[in-house]
């Protein structure tokens, strides 16, 4: 049975699991990654240019809680959120991560708040199957 959904070709998205920096509790990096790290980030010229969307997505185990107690053997997590970067090719996404200002910027400030090493990335395309 088909849902009349479709992968959409105009956009694709990028998906970082982001861990913590040792020594720094999920609450710190996620203040430091929200009020900090977000505008650093956001104020490189490549971003502007290439990202059409960049979201954070804080995990909190106050809203999974109720959720996790009824899945056996669920395991948390070792991450505190996700970072979602969207534009219309995966390859304007890697430009971003390629670049020189990102490298000499970006990247000293991610190590104030994450292990760079620790986090997972997932890409592709978006299908919209309910909703806006």
């Amino acid at each position: 049975m088909s849902t009349g959904a479709s992968l959409r070709s105009d956009r694709v998205r990028l998906v970082i699991l982001v861990a913590p920096k040792p020594g720094l509790s999920p609450d710190e990096c996620r203040s430091y990654w929200l009020n900090t790290h977000s505008k650093v980030f956001s104020s490189i010229a490549i971003v502007k240019r290439n990202l059409l969307k960049y979201e954070q997505f804080h995990f909190d185990s106050r809203y999974t809680a109720p959720m996790t107690a009824m899945i056996p053997g669920y395991m948390p997590p070792p991450f505190f959120g996700m970072a979602i970067f969207e534009a219309e090719t995966i390859e304007k996404i890697y430009e971003v991560f390629q670049d020189e200002e990102y490298r000499r910027v970006v990247v000293p400030d991610e190590e104030n708040f994450m292990s760079r090493k620790d986090v997972q990335m997932l890409g592709g395309p978006l299908v919209t199957v309910y909703g806006a």
